[in-house]
């Protein structure tokens, strides 16, 4: 992976990321290994993702021109460039290589007591993919044919992306292949907040994500479930909750969520522990924001510190329709290999058992 050097490589294994082709990667979470086990989900389960069964990925892994402060990565110092001559891996081969890599990272689990075999073999068969691992993933140029590719694969595709670079989401409409969530994040109420909150290495980016979020409109008309993420981290950007409603009022993402910042990796040198809000003051930071948008708060993940405001009843019922058919196109395509693969070994046959 010549964007890397040997170091980050090794951090990133440390990290216990699995490399996939040039540039693209895959990590599992904690709520995949609890999901297995019987136990809790992640947030994402408002949405219909059951953990087990999802792909957390980047395409882009340790591309990005935001330098957040909260952000738990390095930051290399000056403007944001991609390395001369390169080259981007196909999207066909970047899912294969993903899947394959999944497996890899979990057949570990097939000896675990705790995971009953039904659901271990359900996650050698992922049904999501989660494009929010690392880095910038509008920067890879075939965005647009790899969520295609994703969703020709019987799976759904959560795209979560800081909204610097709004031709890549004009290309996902133009070409008809727009995620299943689409995540634009927001880092600040005003253009001064996000500024000191971003960091971003490349010019005019407050001008691109409001161009950005002027898309939620079109993309919930192709189909997409639109969200505008707030990362609130004490001290930073976690101010002036009208800020955000006025944002909300103008551009009408069907959720707002606001996560609280975590106090981990490298945000730890630049941001105190202080700066990470209790879910209590969250919830306040948010009720704030209801009162000056119309949003209501319909979920609140308290092991996530993530709160979820709705726009109104018809963008929930919406979603929930989208879960329950979500559901029922689920048990179609299991038809294809439950019943039928009765174990799953660490073979070549097996990793490469990609059409399902």
């Amino acid at each position: 992976m010549a964007s890397l050097s040997e170091r980050n490589v090794a951090r990133y294994l440390r990290a216990g990321y699995s490399l996939v082709g040039r540039h693209s990667a895959v990590a599992i979470c904690r709520w995949t290994r609890s999901a297995l086990k019987g136990g809790r989900l992640c947030y994402k389960r408002w949405y219909g993702v059951r953990s087990h069964r999802c792909i957390q990925m980047t395409p882009v892994l340790n591309f990005c021109n935001f330098a957040c402060k909260f952000c738990w990565r390095m930051h290399l110092p000056g403007r944001f460039k991609l390395p001369e001559g390169w080259e981007w891996d196909d999207p066909r081969s970047i899912v294969d290589g993903i899947i394959v890599a999944q497996r890899k990272l979990l057949i570990g689990f097939k000896g675990n007591p705790q995971v009953d075999r039904e659901r271990f073999l359900e996650a050698m068969f992922p049904r999501h993919v989660a494009i929010s691992l690392d880095g910038e993933p509008t920067l890879y140029p075939m965005l647009p044919e790899l969520i295609g590719e994703v969703k020709a694969r019987r799976m759904t595709a959560f795209l979560v992306t800081n909204g610097s670079v709004p031709q890549r989401l004009r290309e996902m409409l133009s070409k008809g292949h727009v995620p299943t969530n689409l995540y634009i994040s927001v880092y600040g109420p005003d253009e001064e907040t996000f500024m000191e909150a971003a960091d971003p290495r490349i010019p005019g980016a407050w001008e691109m994500v409001m161009d950005s979020l002027g898309m939620f409109e079109r993309f919930e008309e192709a189909g997409s479930r639109t969200i505008m993420r707030i990362t609130a981290v004490k001290g930073l950007n976690m101010r002036s909750p009208e800020g955000y409603a006025k944002l909300a009022l103008e551009y009408r993402p069907m959720f707002v969520e606001f996560k609280g910042y975590t106090w981990v990796g490298e945000s730890q040198k630049r941001l105190p522990i202080s700066a990470m809000p209790r879910l209590e003051e969250l919830r306040i930071f948010a009720e704030k924001f209801a009162a000056a948008s119309g949003y209501a708060i319909k979920e609140v993940d308290d092991k996530s510190r993530v709160i979820m405001l709705v726009r109104d009843e018809e963008a929930w019922e919406r979603s929930l329709e989208m879960v329950r058919e979500w559901r029922r196109r689920e048990e179609e395509y299991d038809k294809s290999w439950r019943g039928k693969v009765r174990d799953f070994r660490l073979s070549r046959e097996g990793l490469t058992m990609l059409n399902y």
